[in-house]
């Protein structure tokens, strides 16, 4: 039973991974948010966050970091706070470590959006980096950092490339903005041409990736995929979304491309797979407890 932190365990992610790993490991939770209760939660200065001070508290094992933004077009809007969320607070968590507990094992949330464009699918962990956004870049730039602390100070890091994650309590992102969309009308428009693709995977399989990866992956500094190894259509999702609300709808799309959007992704998860990883959920049933969620949250 490992000691595990989780900054970010509030969000979408984090709360999964928390869930997830409770069972097995020894969680202790952190995060900016006010009035949460239970004597493993510890509230961070989302200002000025003193990690140090969290590690000397908590001092786990394992830091597995869920925070950060989480949005290519607001990283358009304010790349400045982008970069600060997700460049500047890993090399914060970083230096903290090295200082006050150099044995700890750290993974770091990344994003396929490093990827940007592949030219080859599937897209395996040594294509070359060509992020289209802010976002990517900088989530580029936390891995390089990652990899500094790996080599120049033998901190053991790895960085997770996730694909789209979705699932109940996501509250944006394709599945949320489509059922908004369909409150409002039994003929929702989308961007693009609905033929981009994607590489979906529910949160679940990613909270047992992540507790495969503390349990058995080599923490020298890489970065692999997290995904399903399965690409749909972004036609086919929301068509398979709107099948599990219960009433007709009928998507149109656009064919306006969004800027900082890639055309198709599916991921190669062969390291994933000699850890030991099979995801459970289909873009089907994964896509049913979503409504399910959806449907409840009215």
């Amino acid at each position: 039973m490992n000691r595990i932190l989780i900054i970010g365990s509030e969000g979408f992610i984090g709360s999964a991974v928390a869930r997830v790993l409770r069972a097995t490991h020894k969680i202790q939770r952190a995060d900016i948010v006010y009035g949460i209760e239970g004597e493993d939660y510890h509230r961070i200065d989302a200002d000025a966050p003193d990690f140090a001070q969290l590690l000397d508290v908590t001092k786990p094992e394992v830091v597995v970091n869920c925070s950060g933004a989480a949005s290519v077009p607001l990283s358009f809007e304010n790349p400045s706070r982008d970069f600060r969320l997700n460049t500047l607070r890993v090399n914060e968590i970083l230096e903290a470590i090295r200082i006050s507990l150099p044995s700890a094992r750290f993974i770091h949330l990344s994003s396929a959006a490093v990827y940007g464009n592949p030219t080859t699918l599937p897209v395996s962990e040594d294509a070359p980096a060509a992020p289209v956004s802010p976002y990517g870049w900088h989530k580029f730039y936390a891995e390089q950092i990652c990899r500094e602390y790996a080599t120049l100070f033998n901190l053991q890091c790895i960085s997770l490339r996730i694909f789209s994650c979705y699932g109940p309590g996501l509250r944006k992102q394709l599945f949320w903005d489509s059922y908004q969309k369909a409150l409002k009308s039994k003929t929702p428009q989308f961007f693009g041409s609905g033929q981009e693709a994607r590489d979906f995977i529910y949160v679940d399989d990613l909270a047992r990736a992540i507790q495969l990866i503390i349990e058995k992956a080599d923490f020298d500094g890489r970065a692999i995929n997290a995904a399903s190894g399965t690409m749909t259509t972004i036609r086919e999702a929301v068509e398979t979304l709107f099948g599990h609300l219960g009433e007709q709808y009928t998507a149109h799309f656009t064919g306006q491309a969004r800027r900082g959007d890639p055309d198709r992704w599916v991921a190669d998860i062969s390291y994933l797979k000699k850890l030991g990883f099979s995801p459970a959920f289909d873009v089907k049933t994964g896509l049913e407890r979503t409504a399910e969620w959806l449907n409840a949250s009215d």
